[in-house]
């Protein structure tokens, strides 16, 4: 389907052929055969393949990947043209192999693969694994050299840890859903944050697996689980409640420990500021022109104004109210204390520090997104397009040593698309 123009702010991110990012690729050269599903492990791929690795993707024969068919997903309808998108945010900059790894023709070519293969990553659980023969000892007896990676849910080992697991439960499991909530009451976030935190992960284990491999000579077993990634993420929160025995508060706009600790509401939006020293206080305080306020005894110190936070959170989120958010922006940034206006999701693609910093790009296929995790020197991520189901079996067949006539073979067997 041709890709649609992207919209002009959008746009004005800087553009870079794929070509001229692929030679600064930092994992030029690495192969990585993918066996997964849904959001967490194809974002591990994601993540290796952003980097310039070359991530083949195996999906079944007669089955395209779920994801390619996803109609919607947090109350937002896809037609043709989101799906495509759907797809390619957690699958862009692969190639798709369609093979039966189990059959009696296709097997052969999978072990063929994991035999020229630097990693393999799953988010499968260990007994479908072991149906397809691709449980960590066939495929370590099969390519000594292999780094391979399994993405779990609850955990990689105990009771718990062949359970169904996806992001909604397993947020639940992390206390995640506690620790972000304002109120007692669980909160689910959109977007498959912990199915993402986990599959990123995934790949920063595959990285540690390479540079132990380059050490050691031989692969290794690496893994996490959305449990383990969580807890990570929420380790000041947990580490509160195990070591302290007490719980952080939860954020309360309008009662905060630290009134300047928070967010505020504007003229015309909402204002985010964080100062904690006297000094900060000083000077957002000329920089908002309540300078008078420094001689009032219940504000004059940082230490004044943190006692006395129930009348002067009302006074300063009236006076916050008098101007726009980049107003205030604008007078606080260089004051010293930390400031940024709170954007809106729908408002990042056209910010213009997000877009020349190239943490926004437009792909090839047309599509907004972010092109890496992190720079390394002048890369700044892959800018490839999503491969359609099967696209580059025959490539991949060829480079594995098949002829023409072997690939049509394995195609009558019906082992490969």
């Amino acid at each position: 389907m041709p890709a649609e123009p992207a919209s002009e702010p959008a746009a004005r991110a800087p553009a870079a052929t794929t070509a001229d990012v692929a030679a600064e690729a930092p994992l030029a050269g690495v192969r990585v055969v993918e066996m997964t599903m849904y959001v967490q492990g194809p974002t591990s791929g994601l993540t290796l393949a952003s980097l310039g690795a070359d991530v083949i993707k195996i999906e079944q024969v007669g089955q395209a990947d779920y994801m390619r068919n996803f109609t919607s997903l947090f109350g937002v309808a896809f037609d043709e043209r989101g799906q495509e998108w759907l797809y390619g945010s957690v699958n862009r900059n692969k190639r798709s192999l369609v093979l039966d790894v189990a059959s009696e023709a296709g097997r052969p070519v999978f072990e063929r693969l994991i035999g020229q293969a630097d990693a393999f990553i799953s988010n499968m659980r260990a007994d479908g694994l072991e149906r397809f023969g691709a449980d960590p000892d066939t495929l370590l007896g099969i390519n000594p050299r292999l780094v391979y990676c399994r993405g779990g849910g609850f955990g990689m080992r105990g009771e718990l840890a062949d359970d169904m697991c996806q992001d909604t439960v397993g947020m639940a499991h992390a206390g995640f859903m506690d620790a972000i909530s304002d109120s007692d009451v669980p909160t689910y976030p959109p977007g498959a944050l912990s199915d993402i935190l986990t599959g990123t992960n995934m790949a920063s284990g595959v990285m540690a697996g390479l540079i132990k491999r380059a050490r050691t000579g031989r692969g290794c077993v690496v893994g996490t689980s959305q449990t383990q990634a969580l807890l990570w993420l929420t380790s000041q929160a947990v580490g509160v409640a195990a070591n302290v025995g007490q719980r952080m508060d939860r954020f309360d706009v309008s009662g905060a420990w630290n009134p300047l600790f928070t967010v505020y509401e504007t003229a015309d939006g909402w204002i985010a500021i964080a100062a904690l020293q006297d000094q900060h206080w000083q000077g957002l305080a000329r920089a908002v022109g309540i300078e008078s306020w420094l001689d009032d005894p219940r504000f004059a110190t940082f230490e004044d104004l943190v006692a006395n936070r129930d009348e002067f959170t009302p006074l300063f989120a009236e006076h916050m109210r008098t101007g726009t958010t980049d107003r205030w922006w604008r007078a606080i940034r260089g004051s010293g204390a930390w400031v940024s206006p709170v954007n809106r999701v729908e408002d990042v693609a056209s910010n213009e520090d997000i877009l020349a910093n190239e943490y926004l790009v437009t792909f090839d296929d047309g599509f907004i997104g972010p092109p890496a995790m992190f720079d390394v020197d002048e890369f700044r991520g892959m800018r490839g397009s999503t491969a359609d189901y099967g696209e580059h079996t025959d490539e991949i067949l060829a480079e594995l040593g098949y002829d023409d006539e072997q690939i049509l073979e394995l195609k009558i067997a019906n082992a490969v698309w």
